[in-house]
């Protein structure tokens, strides 16, 4: 995640995948409210992988597999 950070928080919009993680058991509605209080969409897709990053070695794959419709590159 942090290796492509530059291109995710230029690319990623928090909100397209916000419901697979909240269902995928990696999210809180306090995690996504925590992100929606930044101000930019970059700020926010940061943020994102920031509270990611800490959120357990399944995290990576659940986030993977919400990225796929959206995002398939």
């Amino acid at each position: 995640l942090r290796q492509n950070l530059v291109k995710l928080t230029a690319d990623l919009d928090p909100k397209d995948i916000y419901d697979q993680l909240i269902e995928g058991g990696v999210f809180t509605f306090e995690d996504k409210e925590r992100i929606d209080h930044e101000v930019t969409r970059a700020e926010k897709a940061r943020e994102l992988i920031s509270v990611l990053c800490r959120k357990g070695p399944r995290a990576f794959g659940v986030f993977r597999d919400a990225l796929k419709p959206k995002y398939p590159h």
